[in-house]
């Protein structure tokens, strides 16, 4: 993957209070732990899904400074202890320690989620992140797959992908994105995402046989170092054609601060600036 000031969406999205194992193998799976959480945003249950889409805009994003998000980074280790004793797979790439916990970042994106095997858990996920840089803004799309066994989950990408994350073509605050994950009923997923302000359109293709019983709209951040963002709100949400709101879902909130999702209105919500 293509590390960008050494973080890795990977160690992010499956971080601080990781992804729990269902209770059996026939139950839809519970989407999370309990724990500090670095979602805001729905997830629903069902014994799997095949089609999960939704639109948002791309949010703006004020980065802090380095020396604030360092503190930044200092508040999240204090207040919801060290994560590299909290994920499976972490001490294999040290380098994601500093991402997780220092690195300033606003991510919107789509998930599937399932378990391979009894203990490891899969998100298959694709969207947009603003990752923080000395202050300046980097706007990227991106695609990942990790799991608890391998954090460095990779798809394999279309001829045409620059890379799982890039930053050209752009993405600009303010740009209409869609994104589409598709699950063959067996052994692959396919992942879409597209700016349509910008006019471009990538996929990538993950082969495995978790079935997956969780999907996921969300934003994401880090506790206690989350940057300022314009609101987002994302529409459209919609898996195997029937509204987001039409299945058991879940509400997840960013701590500190309490980032919380407005009410889901049958398949939109929006996340809130912090």
């Amino acid at each position: 993957m293509n590390r960008f000031a050494g973080l890795g969406l990977a160690l992010l999205t499956c971080s601080i209070g990781g992804l729990a194992a269902p209770a059996h193998a026939d139950a839809p799976a519970p989407l999370l732990s309990p724990g500090p959480n670095v979602y805001s945003g729905y997830g629903a249950v069902a014994p799997s899904f095949s089609v999960l889409s939704a639109h948002w805009t791309q949010p703006s994003v004020n980065c802090p400074s380095s020396l604030e998000g360092a503190i930044g980074g200092l508040s999240n280790t204090v207040q919801t202890g060290s994560s590299i004793l909290k994920i499976p797979g972490m001490a294999a790439q040290p380098d994601g320690v500093i991402g997780t916990t220092f690195v300033p970042h606003v991510a919107t994106w789509i998930g599937m989620v399932g378990m391979n095997g009894p203990t490891d858990r899969t998100l298959i996920q694709t969207g947009t992140v603003t990752v923080c840089q000395d202050g300046v803004a980097h706007p990227m799309g991106f695609f990942e797959t990790p799991s608890f066994d391998n954090q460095a989950g990779e798809p394999d990408l279309d001829a045409n992908v620059p890379d799982t994350m890039w930053g050209t073509p752009a993405t600009d605050p303010g740009d209409a994105i869609e994104a589409t994950v598709t699950w063959d009923g067996s052994s692959s997923y396919r992942l879409i995402v597209a700016n349509t302000t910008k006019g471009w359109k990538y996929g990538a293709t993950f082969h495995s046989s978790v079935v997956p019983t969780g999907a996921l709209t969300v934003l994401e951040s880090i506790p206690y170092n989350v940057p300022g963002y314009s609101p987002v709100t994302f529409t459209d949400v919609t898996a195997d054609g029937k509204p987001f709101g039409a299945y058991e879902t879940h509400t997840f909130n960013i701590e500190g601060p309490n980032i919380a999702p407005g009410a889901l209105n049958d398949k939109s919500f929006t996340v809130p600036s912090p």
